[in-house]
C-alpha cells in the first residue's frame, strides 16, 4: 500500500466516521488472498446495498473509536486485510448478500474440496498427448477418440473436507473446473446494539424454510385430528366431517334388508273347455238318411 501522508490519514478517518454515522449495520469482513478483480466484482454486484471501506486496520480502528465507541468488540476483528462494510440491510441480509455474491475459481494444491468434486463422464477439448498421463495420476478414466479425449466414466477426484491433490488441481484447470468459491467473507456484524458472529448467521434459509412448512403441516393435521377450529383446519375439519358422512351412508345402504320379488308365476285361471270340432253343434238340424235306390 502506497504511503499515507497525515493529512490523508486524517480525511480517511473523517470519511469512515461518517459512514458510522449514516449506516445502522456495521460488519467486518476478510479480502485476504481475494484478487483485486473479484473484490471489484463483488463492489459492483452490492452496491446500492452496501458500502465498503478499504483502508489500514489502524485508521479504521481509528474511525471505529470515535464515531462509534458502542461497537467496540468489533475491533478485535479488525486485522490486516480486514475491510468495514456499512448498510441498511439487518445483519442476517447482509451476511446473505456476500454469501450469494461469491465467484468461481480454479482450485489450489492442497486447498480444502468445498463438496465432492466430480469430473463427469463425455468429450473434452483436451488433444491426445502427454494429458492422457496426467488424466491417469488424477485417476481419471479415459481414451482417444478420433482428435479429442473422452472421459469413459464419472468420478469423484476430491472428497468434501479433504485437501485437492496437485496432480487434480492441474487438470481440472485443463478441463475449466473451477470448483472453489472466493469472495469477501463476513466475520462479524453489529446491528442496533448486537455483535453477530459470521459462524452465527450462516443460515441455510432453504432448510430453515423446509422446516418452517413441515412444521405448519404438522400442526394443522394435530388440529384437524383434535378437532381444534381455526382458520387453517376448520376446513379441512368440514371436508372430512362432509367425506365421513357420505361413506357412513354408503355403508348403511348396503346394510338394508331386499325387499322379496313380487310373484310372477301365480296360477292362471283354468281355461274353459274347447268344443269338438267333430261334434255336431248345438241346436243343429239332424242329418238326412241317403235315400235307398
Amino acid at each position: 500500500m502506497a504511503r499515507i501522508t497525515k493529512q490523508g490519514k486524517i480525511q480517511g478517518v473523517e470519511k469512515i466516521k461518517k459512514d458510522f454515522q449514516t449506516y445502522p449495520v456495521i460488519a467486518v469482513a476478510s479480502i485476504a488472498s481475494l484478487p483485486s478483480r473479484h473484490y471489484n466484482l463483488i463492489k459492483k454486484k452490492t452496491r446500492g446495498k452496501a458500502k465498503i471501506d478499504f483502508a489500514r486496520h489502524t485508521l479504521l480502528i481509528r474511525a471505529l473509536q470515535e464515531a462509534k465507541p458502542e461497537a467496540k468488540e468489533l475491533e478485535q476483528y479488525l486485522c490486516n486485510g480486514a475491510v468495514l462494510v456499512f448498510s441498511d440491510l439487518n445483519a442476517f441480509k447482509l451476511f446473505n448478500l456476500f454469501k450469494q455474491n461469491k465467484s468461481k475459481t480454479a482450485a489450489k494444491p492442497g486447498a480444502i474440496a468445498p463438496n465432492d468434486i466430480t469430473v463427469s463422464a463425455g468429450e473434452t477439448n483436451l488433444a491426445p498427448g502427454p494429458v492422457l498421463t496426467e488424466l491417469k495420476q488424477a485417476k481419471i478414466d479415459a481414451k482417444i477418440q478420433g482428435q479429442k479425449i473422452v472421459i469413459t466414466k464419472d468420478v469423484v477426484v476430491a472428497k468434501k473436507g479433504n485437501p485437492i491433490p496437485e496432480a487434480v488441481t492441474k487438470i481440472l484447470s485443463k478441463l475449466g473446473i473451477e470448483p472453489m468459491e472466493i469472495g469477501m467473507q463476513v466475520i462479524a456484524v453489529y446491528d442496533n446494539g448486537v455483535l453477530y458472529k459470521g459462524d452465527v448467521l450462516d443460515i441455510d434459509t432453504a432448510s430453515v424454510f423446509a422446516n418452517l412448512v413441515a412444521g405448519v403441516q404438522h400442526a394443522i393435521n394435530l388440529s384437524v385430528s383434535a378437532e381444534i377450529f381455526n382458520p387453517q383446519s376448520t376446513p379441512y375439519i368440514i371436508s372430512k366431517a362432509a367425506r365421513e358422512a357420505i361413506a357412513l351412508s354408503k355403508a348403511i345402504e348396503a346394510k338394508k334388508p331386499v325387499a322379496p320379488a313380487a310373484a310372477t308365476d301365480a296360477a292362471a285361471p283354468a281355461a274353459e273347455p274347447q268344443a269338438d270340432a267333430t261334434a255336431p253343434a248345438e241346436n243343429a238340424p239332424a242329418p238326412q238318411a241317403s235315400e235307398v235306390k
